[in-house]
């Protein structure tokens, strides 16, 4: 009877040696990824940094299964927060069912109503869970061990969605990224004012528009990569394909698939599937 138990302690303490193992490899090889969707013209990014999830925008009413299919991959059955830059169909589509299929934290909104089915889907389906529904008239950050999320709304209501667009910053360690939403000449012009030196991977407003302001942008923050997420049907509009071009960005289409970012011991990787 001794000789059993001590068999069922010593093959007891190996499975947990074993597995907190593969839980410290699992967090070693991948404490920051960022996966941009292929769904058309629409946006999701899903964002995993320090064990917390974090989606933004949540892409189109037909585009569930394809973000489900990616947290299924990475084993996630809670979303902490999810990030919604404006009321668009194409950005707030999957919301309300994902709210009804996981559990859901938080949700981060800009501060003006839609009148839309998706909206009113999206509202019932906070009110019948435990997620909370937070609109934004002030930047919130959310504080990780190795980084940061700041959400920024715009200081005045556009009258339009896409300038009303929720601008993100995700900071981790030495890198950082610039989710831009659907922000047009107006927002941009206002975050110009305030935003950072420099951004390694800039995520593109508006699937391929180009205006001024956006230009300068780029030419101030200098981003080793930038990601549009648009359909095959969709071109990258001249003008900002070549100041991508003057300035060395590597452009990630998302209609070629879905783009990978992830931290390495070497730093920031950003490759397409």
């Amino acid at each position: 009877m001794r000789r059993k138990l001590c068999l069922l302690l010593t093959a007891a303490l190996l499975f947990l040696l074993l597995s907190g193992c593969a839980a410290a490899k699992e967090t070693e090889h991948a404490p920051f990824t960022v996966d941009f969707l292929s769904t058309g013209k629409s946006d999701c990014a899903v964002i995993r940094m320090d064990g917390l999830v974090i989606l933004s925008d949540a892409a189109d009413t037909d585009d569930y299964e394809t973000i489900s299919r990616c947290l299924k991959s990475y084993g996630i059955s809670r979303i902490d927060y999810m990030i919604l830059s404006h009321y668009d169909k194409d950005h707030i589509g999957a919301a309300a069912a994902l709210v009804r299929n996981y559990t859901v934290g938080m949700v981060l909104c800009p501060n003006y109503r839609e009148y839309s089915d998706e909206y009113y889907a999206l509202e019932e389906a906070v009110a019948a869970s435990a997620a909370e529904m937070r609109v934004l008239t002030e930047d919130y950050r959310i504080e990780t061990k190795n980084g940061s999320v700041l959400a920024d709304p715009p200081d005045v209501d556009y009258g339009d969605d896409n300038n009303n667009s929720l601008i993100t910053t995700v900071t981790y360690r030495d890198c950082r990224m610039l989710f831009l939403g659907d922000a047009m000449k107006k927002r941009l012009e206002e975050f110009e004012g305030v935003m950072e030196e420099r951004y390694d991977l800039i995520k593109l407003p508006h699937h391929g528009d180009s205006n001024k302001p956006l230009l300068r942008i780029l030419k101030a923050a200098r981003p080793a990569w930038a990601v549009e997420m648009v359909s095959p049907a969709e071109i990258v509009e001249p003008e900002l394909l070549q100041r991508l071009q003057e300035l060395n960005v590597t452009l990630f289409r998302t209609s070629d698939g879905p783009v990978h970012a992830e931290w390495t011991e070497e730093g920031l990787t950003v490759g397409g599937e």
